[in-house]
């Protein structure tokens, strides 16, 4: 559809909305009537497949928040648009929160708001703090065809182009973004730090390596508790604690933190996974608030929006992950120790890599492998490897990407049907232990969707040298008695069953490995 072409479209619809206003239903238009005869199809007019799914998504409600719909070009989110019904009041403060809240845990630059009768373009990662401060364009629907080529910036044909980005750019609305990952980041990186130093100052005979695999350990904890809390399987958990130990007489019987750790026994007994497993960190002592400095931190209580942690994407942790080893290395006094960090960088082969070379990557290794597939025990057969799987990114998408392959047999996109992939296809190795903890959180919180059981991945996600392989007798004759401290990995004794049934079907990973 070209421009006049819209513009024509676009004439018809305000004709219709002046029919309906005239007719006096409009205060009682639904807000599906509205999506579907009037916001569908003006951005149908604006060039976008609004049947097509792949293009033009309805968006599931997730936590307290949702938006209506999730724009695509060639596989990647362009914006988010949140729908109202006509009459709505889009100066509502609610009304832009939740849209620019969603786009903003989603790591998505853009937001929309509209009822037709008026629109609201928003930056969600603007670093200004008010609505106003975020507001980038703003119509009413007498408007759209005075401020066409304004309007057309939502366009699919102007999307392809990045028009939108560049004009905003051009006034200064794009300039900086203070996206999710940034922020959370740098929040956790906070978290570590805190924890760190409570637990050296109260626990000085602890070796320093052991309370850097606790933290992490309970930094794992505190998200899945949180992603547990935003997609209402548990109820609020870890802010009610805190409040239940300010308000009441045990301050002076038991600390948070020592509540935190009798919550994580009841958890072990629902989820059954080594999530909960018992480790030292459980014993030692905390004090000073630093546990409840964190929980205020991963509520968002520092930022204009809390986070939602239902909604954040499973590769943000692992480009968090990443942001926290850039930061360790220039947080580092000793230059043997910076040295010794950077090393273990580049030998370990620690690079985050974005989301759309992932979904590149899996798409053209994995997709030639199950169009094989005929059935779904076809696709229970089917073994996937990610020998350096760092936290899990690419096993993630493999996993989401077989999801909709069992769907197209028929399955139901359930938590069982996760399990069942999770432990019959999913597998990974990788040098660092804390990448191997972080990976199996990504993939649990990928999965869980109620109170249920889930897998041990210890036999799945795996800690090890995978370029290094064979007996002791071959290892030591190669590198010495020490060829221990290389972590060797033997394949066929630690995936046993996989190669049993003539091992990997795919492999797919980090374009440097």
């Amino acid at each position: 559809m070209n421009n006049e072409q819209a513009k024509e479209k676009i004439k018809e619809l305000i004709d219709k909305y002046h029919s309906v206003a005239a007719s006096g239903k409009i205060k009682t238009y639904s807000e599906e009537e509205t999506k579907l005869g009037f916001i569908q199809p003006l951005f149908e007019a604006l060039g976008w497949n609004v049947f097509d799914k792949n293009e033009v998504t309805a968006e599931e409600q997730i936590s307290g928040d949702r938006v209506d719909y999730g724009f695509y070009l060639n596989g990647r989110i362009k914006f988010y648009l949140e729908a109202k019904p006509l009459k709505a009041d889009l100066y509502r403060e609610e009304y832009a929160k939740q849209s620019i809240r969603y786009s903003w845990n989603k790591g998505v630059t853009w937001a929309v708001l509209t009822d037709f009768e008026g629109m609201i373009v928003f930056n969600a990662l603007s670093p200004e703090k008010s609505l106003a401060g975020k507001k980038y364009l703003s119509f009413t629907y007498e408007e759209y065809l005075t401020r066409f080529d304004e309007l057309w910036r939502l366009s699919k044909e102007a999307f392809g182009e990045d028009l939108l980005d560049k004009e905003a750019e051009k006034v200064g609305k794009k300039l900086q973004k203070i996206s999710v990952t940034e922020t959370l980041a740098k929040d956790l990186n906070e978290c570590r730090e805190i924890l760190t130093r409570a637990f050296l100052q109260w626990n000085g005979k602890v070796d320093p390596h052991l309370i850097d695999e606790g933290v992490q350990k309970l930094l794992n904890r505190l998200i899945f508790i949180r992603s547990a809390e935003d997609r209402k399987i548990e109820p609020l958990t870890l802010m009610p604690l805190i409040h239940e130990y300010r308000g009441s007489g045990k301050a002076g019987q038991i600390s948070p933190y020592q509540a935190m750790v009798q919550k994580f026994r009841e958890l072990d007994k629902i989820y059954n996974s080594n999530m909960f497993d018992e480790h030292p960190f459980e014993k030692w002592e905390e004090f000073g608030g630093a546990t409840e400095k964190v929980v205020d931190i991963l509520y968002g209580k520092k930022n204009y929006f809390e986070y939602d942690f239902s909604v954040i994407p499973a590769d943000v942790l692992g480009n968090v992950y990443e942001s926290y080893l850039g930061h360790q290395l220039k947080k580092s006094k000793k230059q043997e120790e910076s040295g010794k960090n950077l090393k273990k960088r580049k030998e370990q082969g620690i690079y985050y890599t974005p989301k759309y070379i992932v979904d590149y990557i899996v798409t053209n290794a994995l997709g030639p492998v199950l169009d094989k597939c005929k059935s779904i025990n076809d696709l229970q057969k089917i073994k996937i490897l990610d020998p350096a799987c760092g936290s899990g990114s690419f096993l993630v998408a493999a996993m989401n990407f077989l999801i909709k392959k069992y769907e197209e047999f028929g399955a139901k996109p359930d938590g069982y049907l996760k399990i069942q992939i999770l432990q019959q296809n999913i597998y990974g190795v990788d040098l660092d232990q804390q990448a191997v903890e972080l990976a199996r959180l990504n993939l649990l919180l990928n999965t869980f969707d109620s109170q249920t059981k889930l897998p041990n991945l210890g036999g799945n996600i795996k800690n090890g040298n995978s370029l290094i392989s064979g007996t002791d007798e071959e290892l030591e004759k190669y590198f010495g008695k020490n060829y221990r401290d290389k972590n060797p990995f033997n394949w066929q004794e630690e995936f046993s069953d996989v190669f049993k049934q003539g091992g990997f079907d795919c492999i797919i990973g980090n374009p440097p490995y």
